[in-house]
């Protein structure tokens, strides 16, 4: 995202990174599982399942570093970044809605860590997120490509 491969973060921002994101994921399962417990009229446990195991299966699909459907870098980070933003404002909601208005820190400190990790990540150019950055060799041409056929204007004649 800017930097060449050879230029590197030092070890306090990785880490600081790795403490925020941590944080705010932890916040994003808290935020959902308070959310669950104050909009559906379920008993609280089947409640909190039936949002966060998808909350889950989401998460470990498409944004851990090790995901299985790799998006690119800026598109992942700009995703997170919002679910962040998104569980901040779910977990103002649901502490508004079923709890003690002096709960609202909780919020407000998911929205400041989500605050810092966008900052750091910007500062950084992204070089403090974990991420596949090796280059990848190109993919085969098909075969009719690798054939000694005519191609372009001989091959209409």
């Amino acid at each position: 995202m800017g930097k060449k491969s050879s230029q590197r973060v030092s070890p306090f921002l990785s880490a600081t990174y790795a403490a925020v994101a941590f944080l705010l994921e932890v916040g994003l399962l808290f935020a959902a599982a308070l959310a669950a417990i104050a909009f559906i009229p379920w008993p609280t446990i089947p409640a909190i399942l039936v949002v966060v195991i998808p909350l889950l299966i989401l998460w470990s699909i498409f944004f851990s570093p090790k995901a299985v459907i790799k998006l690119r870098l800026r598109t992942r980070l700009l995703l997170i970044h919002i679910i962040y933003l998104i569980g901040a404002y779910v977990l103002w909601l649901s502490v508004d809605h079923s709890f003690y208005d002096q709960s609202q820190i909780w919020a407000i400190a998911m929205l400041s860590l989500t605050g810092i990790s966008a900052i750091l990540v910007i500062a950084t150019g992204g070089y403090v997120v974990p991420h596949d950055r090796t280059k990848r060799p190109p993919k085969d041409l098909p075969n009719r490509a690798r054939t000694g056929a005519p191609k372009g204007r001989r091959a209409a004649r």
